[in-house]
Parts: C-alpha cells; sequence; structure tokens
C-alpha cells in the first residue's frame, strides 16, 4: 500500500491541472475578496467565506483525477499487479483528500500571511481559533467527500462532473433560500460560511453532522467499488 500511495501522490504532485486549478482558485478567490471582505472581521474570514463558491474548482479535479484514472484503466492496472481493491480504495480516497483540501486551502494560506505580514491583522491564537480550524478542516474533508463518491459511483469523469456540479448549484439555491439558516447547518458549504460570519452554533453538531456525512458516502462508494466489474 505504501508504494501505491508513493505512486499517487507522485501523479498528484506532478498533475498540471493540480496545480492549474489551485493557482485559479487563489486568483478567483482573491478577486473575490473585494466584496467578501466587507462581510467579514479579517482578510482570513473573507477568503474562507468564498470557499463554497469556489467549490466548483475542487469538483473539477476529483472528476479530472479519478475519472482519468477509470477510463485510462490505471485502477484494472493496479488490481492486476496485485494490490487489494480495498487498498486502492484508501489510497486514492487518502490522495484525492489531500488535493482538494490543498486546492481549498492554498488561498487561505496566502491571504493569511498577506493578513498577517502585510495588513498587520492580527490572529489571536486561543482555543476558539483551534476549534474554528478543526471546524473548518473537517467542513473541507466533507466538501471533498460528494464528488469522491461519485467518481466512484459513476466511474465516469463527465457523469462524475455534472451530477456534481448540478448539486452544487442547488446547494448555492438553498443558501440563498429562506431556509438557508437551518440548510447552512447540516450542508458542508453552508458550514463554511458560517465559521466565516462566526455563527457556529453548535460545534459538537457540526462535527456530527460532517461525520455522518463521510461515514455514508464513504461506506457506499467503497461497497461498490469493491463489489463492481470494472470495464
Amino acid at each position: 500500500m505504501s508504494n501505491l500511495l508513493k505512486t499517487e501522490l507522485y501523479k498528484l504532485f506532478h498533475s498540471w491541472y493540480f496545480w492549474g486549478i489551485g493557482i485559479f482558485n487563489l486568483l478567483l478567490s482573491s478577486i473575490l475578496l473585494l466584496d467578501s471582505k466587507e462581510r467579514s472581521s479579517n482578510l482570513i474570514m473573507a477568503s474562507l467565506y468564498n470557499i463554497p463558491l469556489l467549490y466548483f474548482l475542487s469538483i473539477v479535479f476529483i472528476a479530472l483525477f479519478i475519472g482519468s484514472d477509470f477510463s485510462g484503466r490505471t485502477l484494472n492496472t493496479y488490481i492486476t499487479a496485485g494490490h487489494k481493491r480495498s487498498s486502492i480504495f484508501r489510497v486514492k480516497l487518502i490522495v484525492s483528500q489531500i488535493g482538494c483540501i490543498i486546492i481549498l486551502v492554498f488561498p487561505l494560506f496566502v491571504h493569511g500571511i498577506i493578513s498577517q505580514f502585510y495588513i498587520g491583522e492580527k490572529l489571536f491564537w486561543n482555543d476558539s481559533t483551534y476549534t474554528m480550524v478543526l471546524l473548518t478542516l473537517f467542513a473541507m474533508i466533507t466538501l471533498c467527500a460528494l464528488p469522491i463518491f461519485f467518481a466512484f459511483i459513476f466511474r465516469d469523469m463527465g457523469k462524475t462532473l455534472t451530477v456534481s456540479m448540478v448539486l452544487f448549484f442547488v446547494m448555492i439555491f438553498l443558501l440563498n433560500s429562506e431556509s438557508a439558516q437551518i440548510i447552512s447547518r447540516i450542508i458542508p458549504m453552508g458550514q463554511l460560511r458560517l465559521i466565516s460570519l462566526q455563527k457556529v452554533y453548535s460545534t459538537n453538531f457540526c462535527l456530527l453532522v460532517d461525520f455522518l456525512w463521510n461515514f455514508i458516502l464513504y461506506f457506499i462508494a467503497g461497497s461498490v467499488f469493491l463489489h463492481t466489474d470494472l470495464k
């Protein structure tokens, strides 16, 4: 499994679309700061506020990263080489999550540096800050889980991209509806928006919801991958 993990990490960090999407995400996030800065307390929170709007870039990355392995029969090659399907699934899950989270966090990291060293905004590290970081990380992991789930269910780049993008626009619509306050608590896009506005009412509830989303999605995706004939 370690050799498989090294191979997938090599593919990730030598992928042109991984770096291209990451840089494009940074550029778009920086442009959106012109609007979100007025809604948030500092530059980092303003950058965090934009993540739900830029989620579609992570969807594109996952569709390409996993979908290309199905279309190119890379996963078949791993199986033929003697790797267990369970190991392949875990490695693809781990590396896909790493790539997705890096893309999401990259603007936060850059804007955080600008905020601290050029604008002079101070971020005080205390218990509430660590809690915010934990919530943000779990929400991002859950955010990445949806396109990964569809990638293993459909095993097709086009279907994964289409269905995930449709759900992306549905979630955007819900977050701007009259039920936005309730919806925001149970979907990761909404949780990130609440964190950026510092309006999270229950840390434990958010963590529980994220855990359930991840468990259900990955349990189903893993079961399907383990028992499906790869064509």
